[in-house]
């Protein structure tokens, strides 16, 4: 007998800003008691740009390309990288209660286990997928699907895509880069990493007939019973009230540091600097902005690329480390005395790291 019962909400091509709104909806719909746990899959019908949770929109994202060319961008509520979206893509995207019996407590468990249905997906269509830690499925080396995790009051959510095909040239030209030939350095290094079920099989599959196959194996891999349902009347409602947010300055800024200027560091005066750096992790770009005053951090905001539950962490590590001397371990005590304090997990990046970035950031006098 199954551990549990799920809805599937099987919903297809939609509205490319729901696609991000709706798995948010169903996590609060969990912890309001009006949602059950769900698998949704869907995809979006028009392309689509989402801005992971703690990225910075105009350092990462070119938004004055995607306004000219009608693309949509948002912020989604979990971590990760700025990516490009469309209809080559398949989203798969798993709400559930935190205290479900069908939810590992570590986040690296929880993504071994649900990420086995599309892992094994892929390999039935004949490719050699596998899981890679922290949160990536890949084929000889090669990223084919990206994913996400993180948690909304309680619900935990995860979400990733199978790949079908891609355009390459759509991602490069959607992310803010400092020039063209680094431009031309990403387009490369994308198409050498990462790779999709066109390129791997040569052809293209039936869609309908993959995306049932990650239905029934998503109800073997986590011992489920998925009824297919639809949106209650009450989440119509929810994803009708979270679209202003999920397009207002409010939402799209809320990570954005001090930059009075586009060096590095800046003295302001024989006690005050202000500056920023990037320090890469194995679970993603961390970038640090400080504002130092009479060898104290007065303000800083931390943002990038990577993964950290809870969802509130990052606000709550950045008003720790508020008035830490510059000198010896004070900073480094406070990352991690907020880990313990507030439960951190954020794979991949250490409290050094955090640390490496901040320090990068604060120079040398």
């Amino acid at each position: 007998m199954p551990l549990e019962s799920w809805r599937l909400l099987d919903i297809g091509a939609i509205d490319p800003l729901q696609t991000q709104i709706i798995y948010d909806m169903v996590a609060q719909g969990i912890t309001e008691g009006e949602s059950e746990n769900t698998l949704i899959i869907c995809w979006p019908a028009k392309p689509l740009v989402s801005l992971g949770f703690f990225q910075e929109i105009e350092l990462d994202i070119d938004t004055k390309f995607c306004r000219e060319n009608n693309i949509v961008f948002t912020r989604r509520v979990i971590g990760g990288g700025g990516v490009y979206l469309d209809d080559g893509q398949m989203f798969y995207q798993t709400i559930g209660r935190v205290d479900s019996p069908t939810t590992p407590k570590r986040i690296d468990d929880y993504y071994r286990k649900f990420l086995l249905a599309p892992v094994q997906t892929y390999r039935n269509l004949g490719i050699e997928a596998e899981f890679k830690p922290v949160n990536d499925i890949i084929a000889k080396g090669k990223k084919i699907s990206g994913n996400g995790a993180g948690d909304v009051g309680d619900a935990r959510i995860l979400t990733g895509n199978l790949i079908f095909d891609f355009d390459f040239d759509m991602m490069v030209k959607v992310l803010r880069v400092p020039d063209e030939k680094f431009r031309d350095k990403v387009a490369k290094s994308l198409r050498e990493r990462m790779t999709t079920i066109l390129m791997e099989t040569g052809s293209m599959p039936d869609r309908n007939e993959v995306k049932e196959d990650l239905i029934r194996l998503y109800e073997e891999t986590l011992d489920i019973e998925l009824n297919r349902g639809k949106l209650t009347k009450w989440e119509r409602g929810r994803i009708a009230q979270l679209r202003h947010k999920y397009v207002s300055d409010e939402w799209l800024n809320w990570r954005q540091g001090q930059r009075l200027t586009e060096a590095k560091n800046v003295r302001i005066s024989a006690t005050t600097s202000v500056g920023t750096a990037n320090h890469k992790a194995p679970g993603g770009l961390i970038r640090a902005t400080i504002e130092r005053v009479e060898g104290k951090v007065n303000a800083i905001t931390i943002s990038g690329d990577f993964f950290m539950l809870p969802s509130e962490a990052i606000s709550l590590l950045e008003k720790k480390v508020i008035g830490a001397s510059i000198e010896g371990d004070a900073i480094i005590n406070r990352i991690k005395s907020a880990y313990d304090e507030y439960h951190i997990e954020s794979p991949g990046v250490t409290p050094e790291d955090i640390e490496t970035a901040i320090r990068l950031a604060i120079g040398k006098d």
